[in-house]
């Protein structure tokens, strides 16, 4: 049986717009209600369920900014989009700021652009509910964990009691236990899947040896020196991190990374869906809630003890989801920073500029942070946050956006106010990446001789985010044909860049630019405008 068809709110006052939209959907086959207004709207929405409602602002009788508060505060999971023919900004703030998931204008230039609107809301409200599930399940697994820990715990203080001569093995299973608590503590602050195994490797470790003192990375005081971790996926096994012998492997396959016997007993591990010890050799067996598989290996130069296996095998649940709560963070993450991609190109695309625009520039972006120093977490930001440097466009209106030549000084004055409307479209949200993006959006027209706009910010005032985006910005649209003049040539582009070193741009980073011009012209062949 197939997924139960789209069901769509339509609340718009002119009966034209709601046929239009009616017709097209159907087409699509979702299921469609109309209303002529928001009370009417909501009066349907209480009766029915749906998946996505699609409001005008201006309506007799209750308008479309009642309409999305009201949402917002009985049904903030059910995505809200308007669609409003009035196309002013503060109309577009407004609905951002109560909780809009997108703001289309009307006319709707291509149907495909609202098909893709209402695919993109769905399936980020598919994430936010996943996600909001998974973590109701996580917490009841721990409660059902930790009840089963404290009553095993009870258990085997009760044994003491009776059973004198168990007193020192009950003791150090106790210690195991919390120090068990105290290792799974930490499995949910990491964020990669390399973090969370490398960081399990070292609990091993800890978990093994009982607590002693020492350097667990080795000597005396380790309980195993060579040891790894690898997941599969399909047939192929990837090493992801390792210690001893195999430090410094992440990332190469598993047949490359270990001998020949060592890789045997993983495949046949994984095809059995169970470790073991085998002499030395310990290989744990790890498969996850929504069947991801991993798979530790550990080379021991102590005896392991069956109480040791199990203590392992009770902090490999919490390991285990830990890394469900990665992969789906992950997703989630991917799928906002493929949103704001998106968006960047809708943005480009109204003032007809190529869509690979904004990839070049957050590729630029990110080389050139990583280059100045910047994190790699801090470059990462930058690279998903810079696509949105245009954002405030949506504000300007088409006539100055395409106009083929030279813009007044009333019209220049009023295309610049698209870095302010970017930055009051942004400012306002808590997600680092949009935060990100609203420093983009504002600073990225200022100069370092303090003659840019909209602030005439100088030097080192600038954020390092405005600098950047600036200089990759500027280098990429002056090789693009645009509306208003045709592409440079690459000679007389570097030539410019060159003058305004110290003028336009931050002179450190022009100095990073030409060092590593090999690498921009690489991007720029690699993203080729269609």
């Amino acid at each position: 049986m197939g997924s139960p068809a789209i069901r769509v709110l339509i609340i718009d006052d002119e009966p034209l717009v709601r046929g239009t939209f009616v017709a097209f959907m159907q087409h699509w086959g979702y299921v469609t209600r109309e209303a002529e207004n928001g009370k009417v709207g909501l009066e349907i929405f209480n009766s029915e369920p749906f998946d996505i409602v699609l409001t005008d602002l201006d309506m007799p009788v209750m308008g479309g900014l009642a309409v999305l508060a009201w949402l917002h505060e009985h049904s903030p999971d059910t995505p809200v989009v308007i669609i409003s023919g009035a196309g002013q900004l503060d109309d577009a703030v407004q609905t951002v700021k109560l909780g809009a998931w997108d703001y289309l204008t009307k006319p709707v230039g291509s149907m495909a652009i609202l098909e893709s609107t209402i695919q993109r809301c769905l399936e980020k409200a598919r994430l936010i509910k996943e996600n909001k599930r998974y973590q109701n399940f996580l917490e009841e697994e721990v409660e059902k964990k930790t009840e089963a820990l404290r009553q095993n715990n009870m258990a085997l203080r009760a044994e003491v009691a009776d059973r004198k001569r168990k007193e020192e093995e009950v003791l150090r299973l106790n210690r195991h236990l919390e120090e068990i608590v105290d290792a799974s503590g930490e499995l949910f602050s990491y964020q990669s899947v390399h973090e969370l195994l490398t960081g399990a490797l070292e609990s091993f470790q800890y978990i093994l040896l009982g607590g002693m003192q020492g350097n667990h990375g080795g000597g005396a005081d380790a309980f195993f020196v060579d040891a790894f971790a690898v997941t599969r996926s399909g047939d192929d096994i990837t090493m992801i991190c390792g210690t001893g012998v195999y430090s410094g492997k992440a990332g190469w396959r598993a047949c490359e990374a270990m001998p020949d016997d060592i890789y045997r007993k993983v495949n046949e591990a994984f095809a059995e869906g169970k470790g073991g010890l085998d002499g030395q050799d310990m290989l744990i067996h790890m498969r996850t809630v929504n069947r991801a598989e991993c798979l530790f290996y550990l080379n021991c130069i102590r005896p392991i003890s069956d109480a040791n296996q199990r203590m392992l095998q009770i902090y490999l649940t919490n390991v285990a989801s830990a890394y469900d709560s990665i992969v789906i963070n992950e997703e989630i993450s991917n799928a906002q920073k493929e949103v704001v991609f998106t968006l960047g190109e809708v943005i480009e695309t109204r003032s007809k500029e190529s869509a690979n625009h904004v990839r070049r520039v957050a590729e630029y972006s990110f080389l050139l942070a990583g280059k100045y120093g910047l994190s790699e977490t801090e470059a990462d930001l930058l690279r998903y946050a810079s696509p949105m440097h245009d954002a405030g466009k949506i504000g300007i209106p088409d006539s100055i956006l395409n106009k083929p030549g030279k813009l007044t000084d009333e019209e220049f004055r009023l295309m610049q106010n698209h870095t302010v409307i970017g930055y009051e479209i942004l400012k306002s949200s808590q997600r680092p990446i949009l935060k990100a993006a609203a420093i983009v959006a504002h600073e990225h027209h200022e100069k370092w001789n303090g003659r840019g706009y909209p602030r005439a910010l100088a030097g080192e005032d600038i954020h390092i985010y405005g600098r950047i985006v600036a200089l990759a910005d500027v280098f990429d649209a002056l090789g693009s044909d645009r509306c208003y003049k045709a592409a440079w040539p690459m000679e007389r582009i570097l030539a410019l860049l060159k003058e305004e070193r110290g003028q336009h741009f931050d002179p450190v980073l022009i100095d990073i630019f030409f060092d590593n011009l090999d690498d921009f012209l690489r991007i720029r062949r690699e993203l080729p405008d269609a």
